[in-house]
């Protein structure tokens, strides 16, 4: 037994340029009656994610241009590539959580 579901229909019927109008419609239809799961976390959470990281990158940079100024450039490139990594995290959270997700996944 097949669930309904829209990730189902899609899985079964192919990509949606390739849809007739009757599979648009059912389409839709399983969409009214079994739309899919919310996202685990809103937009609004996913701003505060990004201010988060973007706090994180700014306190490791800082690290890494204290460590360097001490002549630790090793360990301070460790720091910046850390804020780097931070910033990219930032930067996927403002877009919301499909594009966190992906970035995470590496998509």
């Amino acid at each position: 037994m097949t669930t309904l579901n829209l990730d189902s229909f899609r899985d079964q019927h192919g990509y949606p340029t390739r849809w007739s109008t009757t599979d648009v419609d059912s389409y839709l239809v399983i969409g009214e009656i079994a739309p899919p799961a919310p996202l685990p976390y809103t937009y609004a959470e996913m701003q505060s994610v990004a201010a988060d990281y973007q706090r994180s990158a700014a306190d490791q940079k800082a690290i890494a241009d204290r460590l360097a100024a001490d002549g630790h450039d090793t360990a301070a490139g460790i720091w910046r590539r850390g804020a780097r990594g931070a910033r990219e995290l930032a930067a996927a959270a403002r877009l919301g959580w499909p594009a966190f997700e992906a970035h995470l996944n590496g998509w």
